[in-house]
């Protein structure tokens, strides 16, 4: 009936795993088809590898609605509306916001197929290669591990607001890290009831951002009536980075905010994560899945619509705060909308909600790393130590990990170390379009999977529209904004250094797919593309394998 887990508690409050059955060659474990074996996984609270499912449905739905509001969309937008004019930068906005949208639904139809604690890497080592899912969890680790550091100072840069006093910022970002790390170690319990009330706090934020938004708009705050005006004036950035013709000033600038527009969703991946932790796994993640659209729709690009109608990106006080950098709430354009229209105490409020928003998504990256290595561990790519739990059920020496990631925000106290802290914050965020393109790759080969051994899709409890076209379209779009995101460094005068933070991950990647590929190729392991006529879908729901080999009915 699969394999069984064994769990042994020794003197130091761990649990390691004594022994375990492999479920197919490639090392991945699986669980047979068997519904009174699945209702019993799904319905309890002991998770894989001493890990406990205690992530209630509303707070993963919750986790899903408010996983990439944060910097990105509250203080990264002014700088995507400088680039590229009102009409470029919504457009920018929606055209990637429904390319994620899409790519999630692929996510989302293979993570409730078969829910486990690793999410996507489960998934690029069952149906690619083990050599693929190692470097998806390799580049998975850079992305989150990094971003740690970056959402840590941006929480303390959002202190100095009020204390704007330079020696204070190193006891802020040692308080907002050692935080951080607790909520984490105190298990997923604590973890889910934290990120729930993150989540409220942002989702009615932006609520009312959009309300305010739309009042001031309208004149209904100082009486002066906007309306459409920066739409029809200036819809594009005619003086992008000083180019000409105007046509080129006008594509290049709506190309920047593509790339912004993408690492503004980095992050949304990570809902997969949650999966081998959820209560239910299948039925929460399907209906978290199926928020996506509704939020990048109703939240996301209703709220970058209203900046666009408030804002105009050639605002004085906008481009002076892009200009320095974008780092605090001066930079955010509902701030310039309450200067332009008189209320004053609104920006200490956006002020403590970005805060807040980094501190959210500071906690969502540490719980990715510490999964991320245990999926890693649990395909033999890792140390075994990466498997061990503490009591609460947290990967202990994962959080370790991310504790050590977290370190690195001290570079940014250090005025020598600036430009290679931007450089580790720029690779975590190119590391999103690579974790995109590698989860519709896999998409790709499920579905291939699916059709060679008989099993409907039909019959499957979530299933996408357009498929597999759909995963196509988006492999190609990503790939082209990934290869293209670093433009301006060909722009009058190339540079290294901005080519450097925009490619670095590539030959990151590559090194990890060839030195594991070799590795596995040295020790007698299997290495290369997976036989999809034998890849194990055992675990999928009962009802999508009768009538196939999996059918223990049968």
């Amino acid at each position: 009936m699969g394999q069984q887990e064994f769990n042994e508690k020794d003197d130091g409050g761990l649990q390691s795993v004594s022994s375990f059955r492999a479920g197919v060659a490639s090392g991945v474990l699986e669980d047979y088809a068997d519904p009174n074996v699945q209702n019993e996984a799904e319905n309890t609270h002991k998770g894989e590898f001493g890990t406990k499912r205690d992530l209630k449905p509303r707070q993963v739905s919750m986790i899903a609605v408010a996983g990439t509001i944060g910097t990105g969309l509250f203080l990264g937008s002014g700088a995507a509306l400088v680039n590229g004019g009102p009409v470029g930068f919504f457009l920018g906005y929606a055209i990637v916001g429904c390319l994620v949208g899409m790519m999630m639904y692929c996510l989302g139809e293979m993570t409730v197929f078969a829910p486990n604690i690793g999410g996507f890497i489960e998934m690029g080592n069952k149906y690619i290669a083990p050599e693929a899912g190692f470097a998806m969890g390799i580049n998975y680790i850079l992305q989150t591990g990094l971003a740690i550091p970056s959402e840590i100072t941006a929480a303390a840069v959002m202190i100095s607001y009020w204390d704007d006093a330079s020696s204070h910022v190193s006891a802020y970002i040692a308080a907002f890290l050692v935080l951080s790390i607790g909520i984490n170690l105190l298990g997923v319990k604590y973890f889910g009831e934290v990120e729930f009330v993150f989540a409220c706090v942002k989702v009615l934020m932006l609520v009312a951002l959009i309300l305010f938004g739309l009042i001031a708009d309208v004149g209904g705050i100082n009486g002066v009536y906007t309306g459409g005006r920066y739409w029809r004036e200036e819809p594009f950035n005619d003086t992008f980075a000083s180019l000409s013709p105007v046509s080129l000033a006008r594509f290049l600038g709506f190309w920047k905010v593509l790339t912004q527009a993408a690492f503004a969703f980095g992050g949304i991946e990570g809902i997969s994560v949650l999966a081998g932790e959820a209560h239910n796994p299948r039925k929460t993640m399907r209906r978290a899945v199926r928020t996506v659209f509704y939020r990048i729709v109703g939240l996301y690009l209703l709220t970058v619509l209203m900046i666009s109608l408030n804002v105009s990106q050639s605002s004085k006080d906008l481009i002076a705060a892009v200009s320095k950098g974008g780092a605090t709430a001066a930079s955010s354009p509902f701030v310039v909308i309450c200067q332009q229209t008189g209320v004053k105490a609104l920006p200490s409020v956006i002020n403590a909600v970005v805060m807040t928003s980094a501190l959210s998504s500071c906690n969502e990256n540490i719980f990715a790393v510490a999964r991320t290595l245990l999926a890693l561990s649990r395909q033999r790519s890792m140390p075994r130590c990466f498997l061990k739990t503490s009591r609460f059920g947290t990967p202990f020496y994962g959080v370790v990990v991310s504790f050590c990631f977290g370190l690195l925000a001290f570079l940014s106290v250090s005025n020598g170390s600036a430009q290679a802290f931007i450089w580790l914050s720029n690779l975590s965020a190119l590391s999103s379009l690579i974790a995109w393109i590698s989860i519709c790759v896999c998409f790709v080969r499920f579905h291939r999977a699916l059709q060679i051994q008989g099993i409907d899709r039909k019959n499957l409890d979530l299933r996408g529209w357009f498929q597999p076209y759909m995963a196509w379209i988006c492999i190609f779009a990503f790939t082209i904004i990934l290869f293209f995101n670093g433009f301006q460094a060909f722009i009058h005068k190339f540079s290294v250094s901005s080519f450097f933070a925009s490619y670095v991950t590539l030959p990151v990647v590559a090194l990890a797919i060839f030195g594991f590929r070799t590795y596995l190729w040295r020790t007698g392991k299997p290495y290369g593309f997976t036989d999809l006529a034998e890849v194990n879908l055992g675990n999928g729901p009962a009802r999508a394998l009768q009538g196939t080999k999996y059918d223990l009915g049968s």
